[in-house]
């Protein structure tokens, strides 16, 4: 895999973005997971993701992509499916966008949003066509942790 970028985007607007919106589903035999990304208001995206295996939720994701002095970050938060956080009641995995093409966007890891200093590891979202969203973890070393094959729903 070809090096990912690491250094942060300035961001005014997130209306690039909004090709991101609206509900995705991949369905396989392993799992079923669910993503829904709002249109972009008051400055930000805001998103929920559900994984399903064996017909019972293994997680919930509250996702917030947001512009900050930094550029765009992308905040997640995850939850057991009693809603217990696995994240510290102050924390969550930060993210801040690093790339952005028509259809394509790339965050990298941050440590600290306070620092926005990249630590490794990537999330790439890429709509392959008007139905077809492609999301990858990244990690560190470059290989691919997860790979999502999301096709619209609306």
């Amino acid at each position: 895999m070809s090096s990912l970028p690491t250094t942060p985007l300035a961001a005014d607007s997130l209306e690039q973005l909004d090709w991101m919106s609206g509900a995705w589903l991949e369905d396989t035999a392993q799992r079923r997971c669910e993503e829904i990304w709002s249109t972009v208001d008051a400055h930000n995206l805001m998103g929920m993701f559900r994984w399903i295996s064996f017909d019972d939720v293994s997680f919930y994701e509250f996702m917030v992509i947001k512009v900050t002095d930094a550029g765009a970050e992308l905040h997640v938060k995850h939850f057991h499916p009693t809603l217990v956080a696995w994240e510290e009641k102050e924390r969550f995995q930060a993210f801040i966008l690093t790339e952005i093409e028509d259809n394509r966007a790339v965050f990298a890891a941050i440590q600290d949003p306070d620092e926005s200093e990249v630590t490794g590891g990537w999330l790439t979202y890429e709509l392959t066509d008007g139905n077809h969203l492609e999301v990858c973890i990244i990690e560190a070393s470059g290989n691919v942790k997860l790979n999502f094959h999301f096709i619209r729903e609306t």
